[in-house]
């Protein structure tokens, strides 16, 4: 075969390269190159995603490539996920721009990632900014004076966002209703975490021309939401509403059919909820719900309904034959608490989002009112979320669930309790898989052949590189399994609590010799009075261990770090030198304070 330059490619097989490359991978190698392939990769300009880089390509993009493509940007995408104090460390270099737009005069949307209480400084810079996505840091909880700025500039400032994203984890965003009204008009879509049912509320009053509203609803409110609903406040033009909670008292049906009466433009209607309250198991009161709604054409609904007392499994029959009755496609399965119906077939397709289920794998026995709906493929489904609350299952159960869902990037599996170490038969197949989150086995005994079906084969799980796991059940499955190498995953997250031990030195040693080509290496602890007497050696051990290693980050609930070496700059440029063999330790990104110490490079 005859050998030929790259540049003299045609255009379209330069085009299906670029799929397979990062944006800044693209624009690094091909940028100035000369016109012709400045030309051919133009379109990769708009978008800037400056996930997972390394401390040395962000400063090369910033010093070298923003300067060039500065003016093209349209999507940026910062991140503090695995790339600790990269949004801390862009705002700062943007010091002197009173906005954003002024460096970036043609961006249109902005996503902050694991967004912290140390970025702050960056939200009065969003105005002209059509699309902002921020997803909060799960791993460190958001100060009151944050959560009070996060309110104040996405909802009461004078910037007139089109788009807002903000997901917070824990207790959601509790808004300022003594706040003076401040009205955005242009705000058509809205995902987001409040803390209250009336937080709802007034978001309607704020953003009155609503169209799509994706809310969740963090806690129960003792006060009645009744006297806030006022059609006058309600949106007028909202089609595409879905609201979940996890809270079991958060949302009653009483109070979803209150909503919905006071919306009746909705056509799309998505929910997800665990809740106590049983109408929601009645057929009748769903068709009395989609009665009172003129122009609803979609209903969608996952719900867990807490029910049973924990000794006999929950009948599943009568509540077949109430949706049987109302025409109404369910499949409804339970285990010894907990009821589960859920709409069928799994697709969300309308709603033009990615969709999470969160099941049982008692689904496997579950009865359904429409088999054929129940048989279609899941569509859009990117998250899947097992949990069995640890009553005995076998692997073949959790098998037959994951087999339904071919197609999901991320699994959530709690509460394990898997009694049968058989051989596995059944086919399986999860070609998109990237992150497995295998938390918690009861008695801390990870089930082995069922993990390592998920982990260690590359022809079940080709594109699988993150775990989070707990630290005593990692622990514990790496002394069952000595010598195994788990070299596929690329990052790791360990979450410890108190019943998890102290952090030990032997125990770091074993997991470092498991997990050797880390890229990404986590650990959240309930207290650092479990890691502080060997603080230090486990850090070291930790970067001298792992070559590959990018990000570092420990995180502590209670109680504060004790590391001497990282006191001050002079301790610290020591330290570092001797650890990394640097002379410029500017290559190193740190940020050290009581709750955390994270590491970039």
């Amino acid at each position: 075969m005859l050998q030929s330059k790259f540049e003299k490619l045609p255009d379209e097989i330069i085009l299906e390269i670029c799929h397979y490359l990062k944006s800044f991978d693209i624009i690094n190698s091909f940028c100035q190159l000369n016109w012709r392939l400045n030309r051919t990769i133009s379109r990769f300009r708009f978008n800037s995603d400056i996930h997972h880089l390394t401390l040395h390509q962000y400063e090369r993009w910033y010093s070298y490539l923003l300067p060039y493509t500065a003016k093209y940007i349209r999507n940026l995408v910062l991140s503090n996920w695995n790339s600790p104090g990269q949004i801390r460390l862009f705002n700062q270099s943007i010091k002197n721009y009173n906005s954003l737009y002024q460096l970036l005069p043609n961006i249109k949307q902005l996503r902050l990632i694991d967004f912290s209480n140390d970025d702050i400084h960056i939200l009065p810079k969003l105005a002209m900014i059509d699309k902002i996505l921020i997803d909060i840091d799960a791993l460190k909880p958001l100060l009151y004076s944050t959560k009070c700025l996060l309110d104040h500039y996405l909802f009461c400032s004078s910037f007139s966002f089109k788009e807002i994203r903000l997901w917070v984890g824990e207790g959601g965003i509790r808004l300022q209703h003594n706040a003076k009204l401040v009205v955005n008009p242009y705000l058509e879509r809205l995902t987001i975490v409040v803390a209250q049912i009336d937080d709802l509320i007034l978001l309607f009053e704020r953003a009155p021309n609503l169209i799509k509203l994706y809310v969740a609803i963090s806690t129960f409110s003792s006060n009645t939401f009744r006297q806030y609903v006022m059609s006058e406040v309600m949106p007028k033009k909202l089609t595409d509403f879905h609201i979940q909670t996890n809270d079991r008292q958060a949302l009653t049906f009483d109070a979803l059919f209150v909503i919905m009466i006071h919306i009746p433009t909705i056509k799309l209607l998505s929910v997800d909820i665990e809740t106590n309250d049983r109408d929601y198991a009645d057929g009748l009161c769903w068709t009395f719900l989609i009665s009172r709604s003129p122009n609803l054409k979609r209903l969608y609904f996952k719900t867990r309904i807490w029910m049973g007392t924990g000794t006999t499994s929950i009948d599943v029959n009568p509540f077949i034959e109430s949706f049987a009755r109302a025409k109404l496609p369910i499949i409804c399965y339970a285990d010894k608490r907990v009821l589960y119906i859920d709409t069928v077939p799994y697709d969300m397709h309308e709603f033009n989002t990615n969709m999470c289920v969160t099941t049982s794998p008692t689904v496997k026995y579950a009865k359904t009112t429409d088999i054929k709906l129940y048989q279609r493929p899941a569509y859009g489904v990117q998250s899947l979320l097992l949990s069995t609350r640890h009553e005995k299952t076998s692997i073949d159960d959790w098998l037959y669930v994951l087999s339904r869902f071919p197609c999901i990037q991320a699994l959530d599996l709690t509460a394990i309790n898997i009694i049968d170490q058989t051989n596995i038969n059944r086919p399986l197949c999860l070609p998109r898989l990237i992150a497995l989150r295998y938390v918690r086995s009861t008695k801390c005994k990870i089930n082995i052949p069922f993990f390592l079906l998920l982990v260690m084969n590359s022809s079940i799980t080709p594109c699988l590189r993150a775990l989070t796991v707990m630290y005593g059940d990692l622990v514990y499955l790496c002394k069952r399994l000595p010598g195994f190498i788990f070299d596929r995953l690329k990052e790791l997250w360990l979450f410890g609590s108190d019943t998890d031990g102290r952090v030990i030195i032997e125990d770091i040693y074993l997991l470092l010799n498991t997990f050797p080509n880390l890229h990404h290496f986590s650990l959240l602890i309930q207290s650092s009075r479990s890691i502080n007497r060997n603080l230090e050696q486990i850090i070291e051990m930790i970067l001298s261990s792992l070559p590959n290693l990018i990000s570092l980050r420990l995180i502590c609930r209670k109680s504060s770090f004790k590391l001497h070496s990282l006191i001050d700059n002079n301790t610290r440029n020591d330290w570092i030198k001797r650890i990394f063999g640097l002379n410029d330790n500017e290559q190193i990104h740190i940020m050290i304070n009581k709750k955390e110490i994270s590491i970039w490079k």
